[in-house]
C-alpha cells in the first residue's frame, strides 16, 4: 500500500471526456467545464442531458457556448486531494491552445507551494482522457512522480486523434478554429475531416457524403498500425459509433476494447450533432521513438 508520503492524487477535467465509471473506479477528479444555454450556466453533465442537448441543437435559435471552470472549483479540488494523503496532484487539462482551463489550473496552483504540478495534456477528449487514465493507474501502482510523468509523456507522443464535422456551422459558430471560413459547410455540404497536431485543430481533408467520411476515419484509424488503446467518440450518433469499434476492434493488441464514448456537451457545442471520431494510443512498437517488441 501507498503510503500518504508518497501518494499521487490526479485531477482532470470533464472535457477529458473519462466515463464517469472509470473516473471512479481509478479515483480521478473531474471538475465539470460550464455549458452555457439560453443564458444559463450549467456545470458539465449537470441538468441537461447529452441526449437531450443534441437533440435540442439544431433548433436553439442562440448558439450554446462553454465556459471554463471556476478558480475556486480548482481550489476546491487540490484541497481535496491534498487533506485526503496525497503529497502531490497532477492536473492534468486539455490542450491550452483550445481552451483556458489549464491556464486557471496552473494560476491556481501557485497558491499550493509546489503540491500541484498542472500538465497541458496538448489534446482533447480521450485524447487526454487516455493519458490521465495512465497517470492514474500508474499512481495506483505506487510509481514514483518522474515514472507518472513519464508514462503520461508516453502516452502522449502516441496518441492520434482524427474526427469527422458533420456540419461544418457549429464549428465555425464556436470561433476556435480560425482558418474556417465563413459558410463553407453550408455551402458545399461537406463533412471536414480534421485531426490534432501540437494542441491545435488541423484540417486533414473534406468530403461529401457521411459514407465517405466514416471510410475516410477508418482508413486514417488503419494507418496509425497496431494499437494500444481505442476510444470511438460520437455526438448523438452511436449505432455509427458501435459499428466504428466494431470494425477496428481488432487494431486493439490488447484484452480491452474500444471505449465508446458521447462526447461531453462542452465539445459537442464546437462539433455538433452527429460528429464522430476516433482517438488511437499507437502501440509502443509502431510509435515513432517507440522500442521494438519481440
Amino acid at each position: 500500500m501507498k503510503s500518504s508520503e508518497t501518494r499521487i492524487a490526479i485531477v482532470t477535467d470533464s472535457a477529458a471526456d473519462i466515463p464517469a465509471a472509470l473516473a471512479q473506479e481509478h479515483a480521478i477528479q473531474v471538475i465539470p467545464a460550464i455549458l452555457v444555454v439560453d443564458g444559463q450556466s450549467l456545470p458539465d453533465g449537470q441538468g441537461l442531458s447529452r441526449e437531450a442537448f443534441y437533440n435540442r441543437m439544431p433548433s436553439m435559435t442562440q448558439p450554446p457556448t462553454t465556459a471554463s471552470p471556476s478558480p475556486e472549483a480548482f481550489v476546491a479540488a487540490y484541497r481535496a486531494a491534498l487533506q485526503s494523503g496525497a503529497a502531490t496532484v497532477l492536473s492534468i487539462h486539455v490542450s491550452g491552445r483550445l481552451s483556458g482551463i489549464a491556464q486557471i489550473a496552473q494560476r491556481v496552483a501557485g497558491a499550493f507551494d509546489g503540491q500541484v504540478q498542472v500538465i497541458d495534456s496538448s489534446q482533447v477528449s480521450l485524447g487526454a482522457g487516455f493519458q490521465v487514465l495512465a497517470a492514474a493507474r500508474a499512481a495506483a501502482q505506487g510509481r514514483p512522480l518522474a515514472e507518472v510523468l513519464s508514462t503520461i509523456e508516453s502516452v502522449r507522443r502516441r496518441v492520434r486523434v482524427v474526427a469527422m464535422i458533420d456540419d461544418l456551422e457549429y464549428l465555425r459558430r464556436s470561433g476556435r478554429v480560425n482558418w474556417l471560413r465563413t459558410g463553407l459547410g453550408v455551402l458545399l455540404h461537406i463533412r471536414l475531416l480534421v485531426d490534432l497536431a501540437d494542441g491545435a485543430v488541423r484540417r486533414l481533408g473534406q468530403v461529401r457524403s457521411r459514407t465517405k467520411a466514416v471510410e475516410a476515419l477508418v482508413e486514417k484509424a488503419l494507418s496509425w498500425g497496431e494499437l494500444d488503446q481505442l476510444g470511438v467518440l460520437h455526438a448523438s450518433a452511436i449505432d455509427d459509433a458501435k459499428a466504428l469499434a466494431a470494425r477496428l476492434a481488432s487494431k486493439v493488441r490488447s484484452l480491452s476494447q474500444p471505449v465508446v464514448v458521447d462526447v461531453t456537451t462542452v465539445i459537442g457545442t464546437h462539433v455538433g450533432p452527429r460528429s464522430l471520431g476516433l482517438v488511437g494510443v499507437l502501440a509502443e512498437s509502431v510509435a515513432p521513438g517507440g522500442s521494438r517488441r519481440p
